[in-house]
């Protein structure tokens, strides 16, 4: 599908090679659909991939407000569970025809199963990805991972209405500073609502280890000593880029109290991975960030260089510290990842026993392994498509 797509924008002249091949690259480093990354970098609009991809699949696609407004009766025809699984979402019944918005319309087995759960004859209409995940939340209570809590900003306008400066504990209020921090609207951190605690992803033990109990692999993950080589050898195995993430914190997790991973995408900064003393901070992947608004994350982001120094527990940096919850940092380091001409990620690390003056080198070593095996999955994904 994705090929397709972007051969035929370029056909019709929407799109440039070049264009396409830095959209699949960030497809790798972000996640999502090429449909949704080339929304997000401004080079198509929803209008136009939509009556694309009807072209494409020879199918209807919903406009964006055809996903609103929808009655209560025919959302409980469909069980939030079936919605989940299968991505879709219910948009008008008419006697025993459902008219049911998918991402893949195509998908037959699917559409079978929720035909035969509901005694409907389904009619399939192609939704586009961004919409139908914010009707998923809306109407199902579906969240969002993540990749999705950076909608274009009109989408996020119309459906997603959060308060500002939401934390796991609720919303806090913007506190004034001796600096100059912020301007009118600068304390609106966006997140997604009714956060709750982010699951860990658990460690796989190695495969020569057979049989072992509990006790015994805890012991043997706790012995494991975590250096640069090792987490060398473990990016090598990556296959996707939660693979490169899940080792980056691994490493930071075992050498610093507290550390981080953003995605820098669509002018948001989001929570990616975290760990503070060895455990994933409870809805750290809830956070997210404006660029638009004066903080730290802002400063490395846009100067592109790493940032070393105290963090002022006010303004947007407050929504920051109080994701990372406590004790607050007295000084934090963070590293920029930047591929693609642009600035992809951000590494954070605090630790009040460490002098982190001296772990600049090592975490830019680290960065600069995680951005060659992007380039690699890139380089396999562009193998595969070739």
């Amino acid at each position: 599908m994705a090929i397709r797509l972007g051969e035929l924008l370029i056909k019709k002249n929407l799109l440039t090679q070049a264009q396409l091949e830095e959209a699949l690259q960030a497809q790798v480093i972000f996640g999502g659909t090429l449909g949704t990354i080339l929304i997000e970098m401004g080079l198509i609009t929803e209008n136009v991939l939509a009556e694309i991809l009807a072209h494409l699949l020879n199918l209807p696609c919903l406009k964006p407000n055809q996903l609103e407004n929808i009655p209560e009766h025919v959302i409980n025809i469909i069980s939030p569970e079936l919605a989940e699984k299968h991505k879709v979402v219910p948009v008008s019944v008419n006697g025993k025809k459902l008219t049911l918005a998918m991402e893949s319309p195509h998908d037959l087995k699917s559409i079978d199963e929720i035909s035969f759960r509901t005694g409907y004859i389904i009619q399939p209409i192609l939704a586009l990805e961004v919409r139908l995940i914010f009707a998923l939340e809306h109407y199902y209570g579906v969240k969002r991972t993540m990749r999705y809590i950076a909608p274009p900003q009109h989408v996020r306008d119309e459906l997603d209405k959060a308060p500002i400066f939401h934390t796991p504990e609720g919303p806090i209020a913007a506190t004034e500073t001796d600096e100059d921090l912020s301007e009118p609207g600068s304390e609106q951190i966006y997140q997604r609502p009714d956060s709750t605690a982010a699951k860990a992803k658990q460690e796989q033990p190695a495969e020569d280890i057979e049989e072992l109990d509990d006790i015994d692999v805890i012991e043997d993950l706790v012995e494991e000593e975590v250096t640069l080589a090792s987490t060398s050898q473990a990016l090598i195995k990556t296959s996707d880029r939660n693979d490169v993430a899940d080792a980056i914190i691994k490493h930071l997790g075992a050498h610093y109290a507290r550390a981080a991973l953003f995605m820098v995408v669509a002018g948001q900064v989001t929570g990616w991975r975290s760990v503070k003393a060895g455990v994933p901070i409870p809805g750290f992947d809830q956070f997210q960030l404006p660029l638009s608004e004066p903080s730290v994350l802002k400063t490395a982001v846009e100067s592109n260089s790493y940032f070393l120094g105290p963090i002022q527990h006010s303004g947007a940096n407050l929504a920051l510290t109080t994701f990372l919850g406590k004790p607050s940092p007295t000084t934090a380091l963070l590293i920029p990842m930047s591929m693609l001409g642009r600035v992809v990620g951000l590494i954070y690390v605090d630790d009040p026993d460490a002098d982190l003056s001296q772990a600049v080198v090592d975490v830019q070593q680290l960065a600069s392994k995680a951005l060659m095996a992007f380039e690699i999955l890139i380089l396999h994904n562009k193998i595969l498509r070739t």
